[in-house]
C-alpha cells in the first residue's frame, strides 16, 4: 500500500498547526509566520493544507467550529478568538496562501477537490471521538492555556460533513493537548484507522504517549 506523503509523520490542517510553536511571536505576526510557513516547506506541505482546508471551506463549517479547531490543536499557543481572527475567515486566509504557494511552482489551484475517498471509515472515527469525549471536554476546561469550547461537536462535525480522515488527525492532535490518556485496545484501534487512511507509520505511532 503506498503511503500518503511519503510517510510523513503528518500533513494538512493537523502539520500546519505546527507553525504556532511557544515561540512563534518572535517570527512576526500570526499572518506572517503562517505566510512563512507554507513559504519555506516543500510544496507538498501546501498542497496537503490546501485540500483539507478547501474541504472544510466546502462544507460551510460555521466560524466557531473552526476557531474551536484550529485553537485547540494549537493549544494554547494561538487562539484565534483571543488573537481576533474570525474562524472563516482564517480559513479563507489558508487557503490564498496555499494557492499563491503552489502557482509559485506552477502548480494547480484547482477551485475545487474531489470528496474524501474515506466516507466509509466516517462511524468508525466518530465511534473513537464518542469514547473521548468526556475526557477531551475536561481537559479542556482546565487545560492552563484555557478553555477552548466545542471541540467535540466540530470534531463530529468533520468527521461526518468534511473528510474522517482529517476529523481523525484532529482528534489525535486534540489528545495530545487536552487529553485523555486512551487504553492500549484504543490505541491499536487507532493504528488500524491509520492503515486505513494510508497513513506512514510514524503518523499514528508518533502519539504513542497517549496511552495510559
Amino acid at each position: 500500500m503506498a503511503e500518503r506523503y511519503g510517510g510523513a509523520a503528518d500533513f494538512g490542517f493537523s502539520l500546519l498547526a505546527e507553525a504556532f510553536h511557544a515561540h512563534w511571536r518572535s517570527e512576526g505576526e500570526d499572518v506572517e509566520v503562517l505566510a512563512d510557513y507554507l513559504a519555506r516547506n516543500p510544496s507538498w506541505v501546501a498542497e496537503s493544507v490546501l485540500v483539507d482546508a478547501l474541504r472544510l471551506e466546502a462544507a460551510d463549517l460555521p466560524a466557531w467550529q473552526i476557531e474551536a479547531l484550529w485553537s485547540t490543536v494549537t493549544h494554547p499557543f494561538h487562539d484565534l478568538r483571543r488573537e481576533g481572527h474570525d474562524g472563516r475567515d482564517w480559513l479563507r486566509l489558508i487557503v490564498r496562501l496555499g494557492r499563491e504557494r503552489l502557482a509559485a511552482e506552477g502548480g494547480g489551484s484547482d477551485e475545487r477537490v474531489p470528496p474524501s475517498p474515506y466516507g466509509h471509515v466516517a462511524g468508525a472515527v466518530l465511534d473513537e471521538i464518542l469514547l473521548v469525549s468526556a475526557g477531551i471536554t475536561e481537559g479542556a476546561m482546565h487545560a492552563p492555556g484555557g478553555y477552548v469550547p466545542g471541540i467535540v461537536p466540530a470534531l463530529d462535525e468533520v468527521a461526518a460533513r468534511v473528510c474522517p480522515d482529517l476529523a481523525f488527525r484532529l482528534l489525535l492532535r486534540a489528545l495530545a493537548k487536552v487529553g485523555p490518556v486512551v487504553a492500549r485496545e484504543q490505541y491499536d484501534r487507532y493504528v488500524a484507522l491509520g492503515r486505513q487512511f494510508e497513513y506512514g507509520e510514524l503518523l499514528v505511532e508518533g502519539h504513542a504517549h497517549l496511552m495510559s
